[in-house]
Parts: C-alpha cells; structure tokens; sequence
C-alpha cells in the first residue's frame, strides 16, 4: 500500500483472520474518504489499531501495541492514535482512563463511522475546519461514496477471507465472543457471491470461509436452516482454485455438508473443527453437545466421504474441574485419532463468562504440565500424518522463495491452511521457480517430512499453472 494524499493513516492489526477481514473492509472506506494508507508508522499522520479482546494474552498483546505506537506522537508525524475492534468494545468503559494515549476509541459495530471521526478529531486538534482538512487530502464527498465500502485486500493477492457471518449463538461457557460480538448475523448470500465474484476477478486463487462458527451460517436467516452447503456448491461454479472452510465447529457438520464437500470440485478436503475435549464432563461443563463416542463417530463419517480429509482442531488444558482421569482421556484420544494439525491452549478466566466463576480452577503449574503433555502428543501424530504423505503427488500454491530453506519455495497444498499450518518446501530445480510465479500451481512429489513441514520436488515435466488443474 502506498500514497500521495497529505492524511495518511498506518493500520495495524491484532487477533484471528475474522479481525483480519473487518480491517480491510474500514481500509476500504477510509480511502474512499480520501485518506492515504502507508506501511511506515512514522510516515503517517494518524495510526489505528484494531485490537483483540479475545482472552488475557491477547488483550495484553494490543494494549502493548497501543503504548509502542503512542510513542509515535513525539517520534513520527503522528497526530491521532486510534483505538478499534474487540477490545474497545469490550473495555469501552474503563480503556479510555486506562491508556489516555489513545484520542479515539470505536467498537466492532463502528467501523463504518471510522473516517468521518477521524476527520472531525484531526480538525479539532489542527483548529482547522473539516471541510478544509477534507478537501486537502483530496476527500470525496460523502454523497459520493460507495454503497458498499471498498476493500483493502492485506493478505497476498492470491489468498483472500470471506466473513460470511458475525458473532456468535453457541454460548460456549469459557468464551466471551457473544458478549463483544453479538449473536449469530449470517451475510445474505447474494452479496457474499458478489463479493467472492470480485475478489476471484481480482486474482484470488484460495478463499477462506470463516466465521466464529461457519457451519451455523445460515441459521438465523429467513430459510432458519444452515446453508453453508448451498453456499458452497454456488461459490464452487465461480472456479477458484481452492475453497477453504475454517472454523467448522463439529456439532453442525452434517452429511449434507460432507456432500457438499465431496461433490465441490475446488471446495478442500480440509475440516478446521474446535474439538476443545472429549471428556463428557468436561464438554458438559463447556456446554458443548457432543462427547467422545459421538466425535469419534463424527471423525469416522468425515473420513467415510472424504478419505484424504486433514483434519485441524484446538484443544483446551486446565478447563475449571478437569481431572487427572479427564485429561488422561484427552490424551488418548490425540494419540490416537489422526489429526493432522492442532492448537493447544490453557483455559484462562473471562470476565462475565460462566466458566470464570465455576469450582474447581485448576492451579497454573498443572495447565503448564497439561500443556506440554498433549502438545508433545500432538506432535508426534501429526508428523506420522506427514511420514505418510511421502511419494504423494500434491498440487501446491506457490507462495515466495524461503528465506529459512535456500533454494526452495515456500508452498501450501489443500491440506494446509495460511498461517495457521507448516508448508511445503519445493526444491527449485535448476531455479526454474521465480517471483513471476508466485500464486501459480505446480504438482511437486513429497520426497520428506521434516517437523511439520514437507520437502517436495516439482514432478517431471510439470510447470507452473494460475489454475489449479486439481480443482
């Protein structure tokens, strides 16, 4: 991103791809206002962050943030440093005492409000008039403005998300995100065909799905059934090169939507599903409905329709009331189900969430030893899963020469998510590969497994293509 305008404006972001996505989306409308978007913080005149309020860490780590950028007031050219997102909207009472660094505080609802407050602050402070600041920057009036906000992509241009639902209905008894965020609001899904229409005409070759839960998507709308199916077939006729779904809790993963799976040409045989446990009374405890018997059912029928699926899933150590027996439980099931990739974290009280008052707080020391058990468990299955990939051919997304592995390519196949999953090395042969590449499809032949990654080589007489043939 770069620009010319006299207003520029650095962003940052904090949190998960679903924050990810609500950053483009106010990028879009700031510069439909007439401001300028820079990635040096000290070349800009006002800095956002959008922050997250997810658990403790998290909190900590954006209001860390807001401090190091505060210091951009005598540093840089900063004039305003904005605060948006989950933690505003969480803390919006007490943050503003908190941090008096900030000048402006916006919450997840008040994204679309962003440029005009900007405008009004930065007259304020300059003593200016904001009709005068406005026509500085080169601002369009708002009558002007787009229906829909423009989208600032920041992903890589051959990866984008599509949110296709905000907030949440499950009311799981450790999580916070139906208090910040609201209940389930599925997106109409004509404008998410719209939308994914665009971002395919822009070059996106994989699309993400998310949502806080993607297989309720659907739920609360007119039909009052889940649609993520239908959305699926419909977004497999627009030809991307992969179709990704994340964040697939397993309660509503169905066989309509293993169906669908199958049947989608480019949809990923890729099933990012927040187990949490397995222990009935822990799950109880959680409010979640299932337990160990009906997930292992539910993992038995996803590989019955998709027999090469790779299956991603959190796990949550030191839950209020979790046993030595509840754990141990835990652990037997990670060793043994298969899973290709997965998070481990420590239960951490939230305020106004049930869990946080509930008996029986497991003490620090054992979450820590928890942790490091079901993480080392985990390990060990996943690189069997990728032992066994070795002398497969995969048709991978090429994504930038590596910087840890010279003479290789970084590269995904459909079985490994952005960011969130290892990736695959590809030796470029006789440096065949180069930057004009990059965002290309190449059928390479795993030849290792090294950690969670693979080591591949490009099969014989293959070349880079900017369409998946595997799709």
């Amino acid at each position: 991103m770069s620009f010319t305008n006299k207003i520029n404006i650095y962003f940052d972001t904090m949190g998960c791809a679903k924050n990810l996505v609500d950053s483009e989306y106010a990028l879009g409308g700031l510069r439909t206002a007439g401001f300028g978007l820079t990635e040096d913080p000290f070349a800009a005149q006002v800095v956002v962050v959008n922050t997250c309020g997810f658990i403790n860490d998290a909190k900590q780590e954006s209001i860390e943030r807001l401090l190091e950028l505060a210091a951009l007031k005598q540093e840089g050219e900063c004039l305003l440093l904005a605060a948006t997102g989950c933690l505003v909207q969480r803390y919006r009472q007490e943050l503003p005492a908190e941090l008096p660094e900030v000048d402006l505080w916006l919450g997840t609802d008040e994204y679309d409000q962003l440029p005009e407050r900007l405008w009004q602050a930065l007259a304020e402070h300059s003593g200016q008039k904001l009709a005068k600041l406005q026509k500085q920057a080169g601002a369009k009036p708002s009558g002007e403005c787009a229906e829909l906000p423009e989208r600032v992509l920041l992903t890589p241009p051959y990866t984008a998300y599509l949110k296709i639902a905000e907030g949440c209905s499950n009311r799981c008894s450790f999580c916070a995100i139906p208090n910040i965020r609201g209940p389930l609001r599925s997106q109409p899904l004509e404008q998410l065909l719209a939308e994914a229409a665009r971002l395919k005409t822009a070059g996106v070759q994989e699309l993400c799905l998310i949502a806080q839960d993607t297989t309720a998507y659907g739920r609360d709308l007119p039909e009052h059934k889940p649609l993520l199916p239908q959305l699926l077939r419909e977004l497999d006729k627009l030809g991307f090169g992969m179709l990704r779904l994340l964040y697939a809790y397993p309660e509503g993963i169905d066989e309509e939507l293993l169906a669908a799976m199958r049947d989608c040409r480019t949809v990923c045989h890729y099933l990012d599903l927040p187990l949490q446990h397995v222990s009935a009374a822990v799950l109880r405890r959680m409010n979640r409905r299932l337990d160990r018997e009906s997930i292992e059912q539910l993992l038995t029928k996803i590989r019955e329709y998709l027999p090469d699926a790779a299956l991603r899933t959190t796990f949550m150590v030191g839950f209020p009331g979790e046993t030595e027996a509840d754990f141990e439980e835990l652990l037997d099931f990670a060793a043994a189900a298969q899973l290709d990739w997965a998070g481990v974290f420590q239960y951490s009280p939230e305020e106004d969430t049930p869990a946080a008052t509930m008996p029986e707080q497991v003490p620090d020391e054992i979450k820590a030893r928890r942790y490091n058990q079901l993480t080392a468990v985990l390990a060990d299955a996943g690189a069997a899963r990728r032992e066994a990939q070795v002398g497969e051919s995969l048709n991978v997304l090429l994504e930038q020469p590596s910087l840890d592995v010279p003479g290789y390519f970084e590269a995904r196949s459909q079985f490994q998510a952005p960011e969130v999953d290892g990736l695959i090395y590809v030796q470029n042969v006789d440096g065949r590969l180069t930057e004009r590449q990059i965002g290309s499809w190449l059928k390479v032949e795993a030849a290792a497994a090294e950690g969670y990654d693979l080591l591949a080589t490009p099969c014989e007489g293959a070349q880079p293509q900017k369409h998946n043939k595997q799709a």
